[in-house]
């Protein structure tokens, strides 16, 4: 049958019923009671599924712009460290203003996707969780234009239950609200090396030293 074939079939008499979901998690469940998984260390990834929709098929549609993950919270910690050193607390963030987007007559669901500098498609951002066995522990679907930053929460919603100790990630994962986030629940990020930016002959971390005992730096 053509792929579409399963789509409407899901859409139709599976999507609110959370079977596929019931039916993966039993599964889940097996693996683990048979020690076939491991999940203290869990690796994330995404990537994009294109939707079938017809590209040309399309509303300009003023939404408004999605928060990032944690934002309102480290906005309070910072004020909190400022006001502890002395410093006036900043300013209240200004309200993100509307923005303009593609929305697909066909399929509302998916999102305007840059693939590559020439190409444009609606899309999905499918994120994908496993261990290091390769075994799929959970799994998110997301509108194309979501990044994968944006995309992690609910993905992380469904691996916590499982207490992994090492989240393993790409660049695209890689925020202080995330890193964070996860610190606190004493999970460990493993995430890449950025490379320092800037001017040449600018300091960098690695120049200041941190004083412990007075809670400054040298």
């Amino acid at each position: 049958p053509h792929f579409t074939t399963y789509g409407k079939n899901y859409s139709r008499r599976f999507q609110e019923k959370g079977l596929i979901e019931s039916i993966f998690t039993h599964i889940l469940g097996l693996c683990i009671n048979a020690g076939l998984i491991d999940p203290t260390e869990i690796f994330i990834d995404g990537t994009h599924i294109k939707a079938a929709a017809n590209n040309r098929k399309f509303i300009n549609q003023e939404v408004e712009k999605q928060a990032k993950f944690m934002s309102e919270q480290l906005e309070i910690e910072i004020n909190q460290d400022r006001v502890k050193h002395g410093k006036k607390p900043l300013g209240p963030a200004k309200e993100p203003e509307p923005i303009a987007k593609k929305i697909s007559t066909t399929d509302p669901e998916s999102g305007w996707f840059h693939k590559g500098d020439h190409k444009e498609v609606f899309a999905y951002s499918a994120q994908v969780a496993c261990d290091k066995y390769g075994w799929a522990l959970a799994y998110s679907v997301e509108a194309g234009n979501i990044h994968d930053s944006q995309a992690f929460p609910a993905l992380f919603a469904k691996l916590e239950p499982l207490k992994p100790e090492y989240i393993i990630a790409d660049s695209g994962y890689k925020t202080p609200s995330i890193a964070k986030f996860l610190i606190d629940k004493e999970i460990t990020p493993v995430l890449p090396y950025t490379r320092p930016r800037g001017k040449k002959g600018q300091l960098r971390p690695k120049d200041f030293v941190y004083d412990e005992h007075f809670d400054c730096i040298l």
